[in-house]
């Protein structure tokens, strides 16, 4: 999954930037792996005038920033600004503000030791770097970073794509593994080894948290008997979604409704081919509603980004405010500290505060 906007990336890096130089009166840029260059002046997306400024001579000390055991890009300084003896240093506190601004980002967040440009370009190590992430063969741990799996390959991606195309324009039928692979041209055990390799998933249990999401909405938005709404979903008997229900978010379909009554608003993310393990509830969110044109006010709180308004309707009344869901139960701690590993789907409901 993409950071979320470009224009929030480069926003984050200069925060970066601007951080250290706070701290140690060293100026940094820096190129990221489309060569796109940042610095404490803008953002210059001339490849030409990039590479001319990778090959500046005074540029010769080269920070790679490993975000998710990827390769994001190089923080670059000049070799003399920097002590030999306080190199580590200089490292150690780079990669502290850049855990500091980015962890609401990606769950993995290093600074590697500094390479020379000379060290960079041995054996086209900057090439090597871009496309594969790993910078065992100069030297660092091997266990640093983690390649990305076999399964991520273009024609997986499309199958997968497919199945997840009939899910969404028949949740609400009876959904087994044989119909949705049938319907998508796919092998059952192919489709059921798509589902746990790319999204770490049962297909069921996508199934289920799907629906129950689905009921959510139904529950919150309308006065739909409870008996209705099992029927709508593909629940051929209520007795039974109410106990798979209340399983899956340890409220009955009635409790649920009293809890979040009077919402006003409800959005719903599902899982799709977009999404990586190791980000947050808070960026997963923040992409999609970007993605929709749906738009967001973000404020720090408590040093934690926060989203308190979502289509104008807003979280600083004493009355009203948004909270989250992630498969269906409302966590308690911040969205920027809960990561979407093995989830289905996240939900902000505009509710009355007690």
């Amino acid at each position: 999954m993409n950071f979320n906007s470009q224009e929030t990336r480069y926003i984050r890096i200069k925060q970066i930037l601007t951080l250290f130089y706070q701290l140690t009166k060293t100026h940094l840029a820096f190129i990221d792996a489309s060569l796109h260059l940042v610095t404490s002046d803008g953002v210059f997306l001339d490849t030409g005038k990039v590479t001319a400024f990778f090959h500046k001579k005074n540029l010769s000390l080269f920070f790679p920033l490993i975000t998710n055991g990827q390769f994001n890009g190089l923080f670059v300084t000049n070799k003399n600004n920097i002590p030999v003896n306080t190199t580590s240093l200089h490292r150690d506190a780079l990669e502290n503000i850049a855990t500091s601004v980015l962890n609401a980002y990606y769950q993995e967040i290093s600074v590697l030791s500094p390479l020379t440009k000379e060290e960079l370009m041995k054996g086209h190590q900057l090439l090597s770097l871009i496309i594969s992430g790993s910078t065992t063969d100069i030297g660092e741990p091997a266990n640093k970073l983690k390649q990305s799996p076999n399964i991520n390959n273009s024609k997986g991606i499309n199958d997968i794509g497919i199945a997840l195309s009939y899910i969404d324009q028949n949740i609400d039928q009876k959904l087994t593994l044989d119909t949705v692979a049938k319907n998508s041209y796919l092998s059952p055990a192919y489709l059921s080894r798509l589902f746990k390799e790319h999204f770490k998933i049962n297909f069921s249990n996508y199934i289920r948290i799907r629906k129950i999401s689905l009921a959510q909405i139904q529950l919150i938005s309308t006065d739909q008997p409870i008996s209705d709404i099992s029927n709508t979903i593909g629940f051929a008997r209520a007795n039974y979604f109410n106990k798979v229900f209340k399983e899956t978010t340890s409220l009955t379909p009635l409790q649920f409704r009293k809890r979040y009554n009077g919402a006003q608003k409800i959005y719903t993310i599902n899982r799709d081919l977009e999404w990586n393990d190791n980000i947050s509830v808070y960026a997963a969110s923040q992409h999609y509603f970007q993605k929709e044109g749906i738009a967001l006010k973000e404020k720090s709180i408590n040093g934690r980004p926060c989203i308190i308004a979502i289509d104008g309707l807003s979280s600083l009344s004493n009355t009203k405010g948004w909270i989250y869901l992630v498969d269906g139960i409302q966590p308690q701690i911040f969205p920027s500290e809960t990561y979407i590993q093995n989830k289905s789907v996240i939900q902000w409901i505009y509710v009355t505060l007690s």
